[in-house]
């Protein structure tokens, strides 16, 4: 199955495809968060290969609890906080080569969890609009002098990632004249795009039939 987000192809069959290992765990995170009823952001770690060596998902809506290296129903449960618990291990200086990937721009506490991890790049694909001017990795001067380097996601996983999140504002009840949607006014093709997918309820029809990525990736491009 192939979807055209932004001018540029990209696979969303059953095997990560054009996504890059990476990006497709994120994503898959991100997908498994909003079926499970969270706020649907997904972080992997991959290693200067580009292997996935941990992952997590943002759990802040599910029953609290700090199992397995896992935080759910806490304030700290953020994707990137769980895709960092699950490292096996952060040897220094062979961290520094890894790279954090999430779905969304690290808010201030994964930002700094991200740097104090021994992380020195991370790549995020959907802006936060509301969160854009706290920038703890280059604005901090502190957090700066990790030397963290900041990248983006390729636009189709960009577009997807924030569609998604767009729409779960929205199932949220946020009002698209609210000061958080609003904030999101630079991207009028993604905020439309997510208005119709909410309006019609597309995504929630595939998170009650419990639908894999794919079929998330094709609706969302």
């Amino acid at each position: 199955m192939t979807g055209v987000v932004g001018g540029g192809e990209w696979e969303v069959g059953g095997e990560a495809g054009a996504l890059g290992a990476g990006w497709h765990a994120a994503l898959s995170e991100a997908w498994d968060a909003y079926l499970h009823g969270s706020y649907p952001v997904g972080a992997c770690v991959v290693d200067e290969r580009g292997q996935v060596i941990a992952r997590g998902r943002n759990r802040l809506s599910e029953r609290r609890a700090v199992e397995q290296g896992v935080i759910s129903g806490h304030d700290l449960a953020h994707a990137e906080v769980n895709a960092l618990l699950n490292l096996t291990t952060t040897p220094r200086p062979e961290c520094y080569s890894w790279t954090l990937l999430t779905t969304l721009q690290p808010c201030p506490q994964c930002a700094a969890i991200a740097a104090m991890g021994g992380m020195r790049h991370v790549s995020y694909a959907a802006p936060d609009a509301w969160i854009a001017e706290s920038n703890l990795l280059t604005h901090d001067p502190y957090v700066a002098r990790k030397g963290v380097r900041v990248s983006r996601a390729p636009e189709p996983v960009q577009r997807a990632a924030l569609r998604l999140v767009l729409v779960a504002h929205l199932e949220d009840g946020q009002d698209p004249d609210s000061p958080m949607l609003r904030s999101f006014a630079s991207y009028p093709d993604d905020v439309h795009a997510a208005a119709a997918l909410h309006a019609a309820g597309t995504l929630a029809a595939l998170r009650d039939q419990r639908a894999p990525l794919a079929e998330a990736l094709a609706v969302l491009a």
